[in-house]
């Protein structure tokens, strides 16, 4: 545009000098003068429509340019907004930070508190351990000397009981010896006597192969646990897990409850008669052995001492006599007259049954986990004998004169042992017998012919001891049968197994 002005300003000079005649020559020659003018006048105009069209440009430009600043304003304002939102959210961080900073220093101080307290207890707990350690010094040096204490008593009572015992021994050897040679007989002549009875009561001329079930009642309120006979046959008891004993009466097939023996509070796993059928003792989980009256069914003794569960109690010769054992590996004997335990028998190996082999009570076997037998006179400490099997023994049974020991163990098998010979005899063993139970008791017929055993198939298993072959497998129980017992005239057989049952078979 400046330009464009200043070309016009020259022209109009130029006109003005051409019409006074003032000039160069070239006023002599208005023609080229006018075709000059002309071609700067093209030129300019060219340049003027350059400048417009660049004008137009430029204007456009400044429209987007424009938007731009617009946009460039609208995303200034909303990045204003996003930074007072951020300012905000940093203010509450920093107050959220300081909280957390002032929380701290009172978890510190907290923490250093404690850190005190610990010292003090720790100091405090080393003065208690050594204080301990002291105490317990001296309760072992106190525990040492009772210990002899009790040691020298227990041998001053043994040796008065020794004295005792050898001077009823020979008494009884005397009042018995016409008995004991009937039984040899009987032996002899396959009739045997059980030597708890006297004036004949308890003849067994032979003992049958039961056939069937006569009969079978829900004895208890879950497994009951054993089944025994008492050695005239009038009656039976059973005891549970239910913590009951009871009292039966087997009679023409039919089993007749006499009574429930209470007071236990623990399953019963083990039961015995005294040589009067006055009195039945149980053993029992709760570590101890209980005596009541069969007629009166009172709780008259109830001796504590072991440590472990009683799995095997009976009757020595002498009513007020008992022998005991127990997992905690020992063997106990107790005087009812002074309801203590008179010697404690360290075994080595947990109990599961036990028998008496005289009327003295002087010698006892008992059964053990680590598959040993063990004979005992309980005048001396250690084991007279020792026979070792194939499995560990969970039942003992002697026969009624005293010279044969059927053993009943865990590798499946039933085992007889001759005690005058000290020898086995036979093995009974068959496809599907399994022995489920560490306390399955297995039972040797009267006259020691038949070997009965529950399994774990719910079966009862017979086999003939003499051959060794199975005489039949009686089926009635649904589940693993835990022990049998024989009647003293052989003839018919008690089991009972895990689900409350008591069968009779004949």
């Amino acid at each position: 545009m400046y330009q464009a002005d200043q070309l016009k300003k020259e022209e109009l000079e130029l006109q003005i000098k051409a019409d006074s005649g003032i000039g160069p020559s070239t006023s002599d020659r208005p023609d080229e003068r006018r075709a000059v003018l002309e071609g700067k006048n093209l030129k300019l105009m060219e340049e003027l429509t350059d400048m417009h069209r660049t004008k137009g440009q430029n204007a456009q430009k400044i429209i987007d340019l424009n938007q731009r600043v617009k946009e460039l304003e609208k995303l200034t304002q909303e990045k204003e907004a996003e930074v007072l939102q951020l300012a905000i959210k940093s203010n509450a961080y920093e107050d959220e930070i300081k909280n957390l900073e002032k929380a701290i220093l009172e978890k510190e101080n907290a923490n250093m508190t404690i850190r005190d307290e610990l010292s003090t207890i720790q100091l405090m707990c080393t003065k208690t351990e050594d204080n301990l350690k002291r105490v317990m010094e001296e309760n072992a040096e106190l525990v040492t000397r009772w210990m002899q204490e009790k040691a020298k008593e227990a041998e001053e009572i043994n040796r008065g009981n020794s004295v005792i015992h050898q001077a009823l021994s020979v008494k009884r050897e005397r009042e018995n010896t016409r008995s004991r040679t009937a039984s040899e007989s009987s032996v002899n002549s396959q009739m045997c006597v059980s030597p708890s009875l006297q004036g004949g009561a308890g003849i067994c001329m032979g003992s049958s192969v039961p056939s069937r079930c006569i009969n079978s009642i829900e004895a208890h309120d879950s497994e009951v646990n054993t089944v025994r006979f008492c050695a005239s046959g009038n009656i039976c008891v059973t005891a549970g897990n239910d913590r009951k004993v009871k009292v039966w009466s087997v009679a023409g097939g039919q089993i007749t409850n006499k009574g429930t023996l209470m007071g236990s509070n623990a399953g019963v796993v083990a039961v015995d008669f005294d040589v009067q059928e006055q009195h039945v003792l149980g053993a029992s989980n709760d570590f101890a052995i209980r005596i009541w009256g069969i007629h009166d069914h009172r709780l008259r003794h109830c001796l504590t001492g072991h440590s472990g569960k009683v799995l095997a109690a009976s009757f020595l010769g002498d009513p007020n006599k008992i022998v005991s054992g127990s997992l905690d590996r020992t063997l106990k004997i107790w005087d009812l007259r002074n309801k203590a335990c008179t010697k404690t028998i360290f075994a080595g190996s947990s109990c599961y049954d036990l028998v008496t082999t005289d009327s003295a009570g002087t010698n006892i076997i008992s059964g053990h986990f680590d598959k040993r037998i063990r004979f005992w006179d309980i005048r001396s400490d250690g084991p007279t004998h020792t026979i070792s099997l194939q499995g560990k023994i969970t039942s003992l049974d002697l026969s009624y004169d005293r010279s044969y020991l059927l053993c009943c163990t865990k590798d499946d098998a039933l085992q007889l042992i001759d005690l005058r010979q000290n020898k086995m005899l036979m093995r009974c063993e068959q496809d599907g017998f399994k022995v489920f139970f560490d306390w399955t008791r297995a039972a040797l017929s009267p006259d020691a012919t038949l070997a009965a055993a529950g399994s774990q198939d719910g079966k009862v298993y017979i086999w003939n001891v003499n051959s060794g072959d199975l005489e039949c497998a009686l089926e009635e129980h649904q589940v693993p049968v835990i022990a049998v017992s024989w009647h003293p005239s052989g003839k018919e057989l008690l089991s009972c197994d895990r689900q409350k049952k008591v069968t009779l078979w004949a």
